[in-house]
């Protein structure tokens, strides 16, 4: 099934898979932990494993004008589910008519009729049904009815701290990337396209900056910090150390939120060109200088803190993953 497929139907006849259920915002590794056993479990019965998420994701449904909630779009939180190993995704539109399920009805159509899996995997916390109604119990006690059997992944559990896809949200909302990394598995990250920009950056301090134009939602809090940037096309790809500033470029009077990177030791035009940006530790919050000199001077500071923070810091708590 393609990302652009949102629909009720699965590409084939899924019948006896291994089936886990969920939204996934940003395939942290407390989901990775379920798609684990999801996968432990189908390779035990020698059945296919498959993973249901929805589009729109239901807060989004709920809250269209919520501008700021996703960890990641759709297309990326696919293809980190497929990285992690399971192929067959059933994507399935999320609409009025599927919220008014009842959790018996949601029981018979989607899980009996269109999919029809003999194991389900799911977390200690999963609902489904109309306004969330239904629970594992009552999830356990249509098995019988519906021939299957329920897995219920326990929390997963850091530092005494459950890892939830809000309690990522939080510290990537305060800025604490480091934090969020250790709960996701990567650094946060961002992709999108370098655009021109207004050239203050090289004419007036003398540091060249990409500025990049992006669909993610939620951004890290206005600040400076160091980076590792990913050009994915052209003749300069590869991976290279930088600084990030996101905020509204106060000294300049500016108003409107702006990513800024400056790449460390590089000098080439890369505008129109796709690029990837970790987040791996903020280095100060965002200030109004009274001149472009002091301005400059600060961002020179940030780059020589940049530079140690990358050469002595720069891998991910926890356990990683490749992105």
């Amino acid at each position: 099934m393609t990302v652009s497929d949102k629909t009720t139907a699965p590409p084939k006849k899924l019948d006896g898979c291994v089936l886990t259920i969920g939204n996934f915002d940003g395939v942290h590794l407390g989901h990775r932990y379920i798609l684990e056993q999801t996968l432990a479990k189908a390779r035990l019965l020698g059945a296919e494993p498959v993973v249901m998420t929805f589009e729109p994701h239901p807060y989004k449904f709920f809250n269209p004008h919520e501008v700021h909630y996703l960890l990641l779009p759709f297309e990326e939180k696919y293809d980190l589910i497929r990285k992690a190993g399971i192929e067959t995704i059933v994507v399935t539109e999320f609409t009025r008519d599927f919220a008014k399920m009842s959790p018996h009805e949601y029981a018979r159509r989607i899980l009996k009729e269109l999919i029809g899996p003999s194991t389900i995997v799911v977390g200690n916390n999963f609902t489904f049904g109309r306004m969330a109604s239904g629970d594992v119990s009552l999830l356990k006690s249509f098995a019988k009815e519906y021939g299957y059997n329920v897995v219920i992944a326990e929390p997963y559990v850091i530092g005494g701290k459950v890892v939830s896809s809000s309690r990522i949200r939080q510290h990537i909302r305060y800025g604490q990337v480091r934090e969020a990394a250790g709960f996701l598995g990567y650094f946060p990250y961002i992709r999108g396209a370098v655009v021109t920009g207004t050239h203050r950056g090289t004419n007036i301090l003398g540091i060249p900056t990409a500025n990049i134009e992006t669909g993610w939602e939620l951004l890290p809090q206005n600040g400076v910090y160091a980076v590792r940037v990913s050009l994915e096309d052209g003749d300069l790809r590869g991976q290279y150390n930088g600084v990030a500033d996101i905020g509204l470029n106060p000294t300049f009077g500016g108003h409107e939120l702006k990513i800024e990177v400056h790449i460390l030791d590089f000098t080439s035009d890369i505008v129109g060109r796709r690029i990837r940006v970790e987040f791996i530790e903020k280095i100060r919050d965002e200030i109004r200088f009274f001149t472009a000199d002091e301005l400059g001077q600060k961002i020179r500071e940030d780059i020589n803190i940049a530079r140690n923070i990358l050469s002595d810091r720069a891998g991910v708590p926890g356990k990683g993953m490749k992105v």
